[in-house]
Formats: structure tokens, sequence, C-alpha cells
């Protein structure tokens, strides 16, 4: 197996695992953080907040995070849209005891760079392609579904 080889199948089980992991905990901050929002602001119609803070997060930082991709490469952007997620987690953290409203909507903007980074991560994958096999789904390159060269009958 040649290095490109190696270094595409390690790069996309990366990929796949923090998919999965980005999903589970993206589905959990949604849910968690409407009720967070509700329990601080005492008023459970504004608990859709939380949601739509980590949405507006995802939309203001997913432009600035391709063309730092762009300038400076995938991974830097990618562990800067982490790591401003990150921070936000910690502003969550500091506004749920302290009760403060305001400063937990500010923690879900934050958390919404975390999703940015997440979706943007899918394209990573391509990153590796080679000219033969770039734009090809694994069927047309004679793989089968787990990536292993299909017996021709």
């Amino acid at each position: 197996m040649t290095n490109l080889v190696v270094a595409q199948r390690r790069t996309i089980a990366v990929l796949s695992v923090g998919q999965v992991l980005g999903g589970i905990s993206f589905g959990a901050t949604v849910s968690l953080g409407a009720v967070l929002a509700a329990q601080i602001s005492g008023d459970d119609a504004l608990s859709g907040l939380a949601s739509a803070a980590i949405t507006l997060g995802t939309a203001l930082t997913a432009v600035p995070l391709a063309a730092l991709a762009r300038a400076r490469g995938r991974r830097p952007a990618l562990a800067t849209g982490m790591a401003v997620s990150l921070v936000g987690v910690g502003v969550v953290v500091a506004a749920v005891a302290g009760g403060a409203f305001v400063p937990l909507l500010v923690g879900f903007v934050l958390i919404g760079a975390g999703q940015a980074a997440n979706l943007q991560s899918r394209f990573a994958a391509t990153d590796l392609a080679t000219d033969a096999s770039r734009g090809l789904r694994p069927v047309d390159r004679g793989l089968d579904h787990h990536g292993r060269r299909r017996s021709r009958p």
C-alpha cells in the first residue's frame, strides 16, 4: 500500500468518527440548550433562542473559516472553529453557573463555530483525492462499500 492510500484511509476514518461524534454532540447541544435557555430565562417561550443562537454562530463563522482554510489550509481553519466552540462551551458553563441568560446565548453563538467547522470537515476527504479518482464514487473506482477492490466477474 502506498503512503497516499494509507493517509487517505486514516483521514477517512478520522473524519467519519468526527462526523458521528459531531452529530451526536450537536444534537445533544441543541436539546440541552433549549432546556438551559428555558430554565435560565424563566420563560419556556425563549427556549428556541439557544438553537437560533447556534445557527447564527454557524452562519457567522462559516465564511471566515472557509477563507482561513483557503489562506492557511483546512487544518488551521477546522482547529480554529473547534477552539472557538470550546470557548463557547466555557461561556455556557459560566452563564449557567451565574444564571445569566444573555451570556448563555453568546456562548451558544460561539458553539456555532464548531458546527460550521464540523460541516466543513466533510470536504476534507477530497484533499487527498488524486486527479484520477477525484469526483468518482467508490463503485466507479472498482471498490466495494468498504473501500476494498471488487473482484471482476
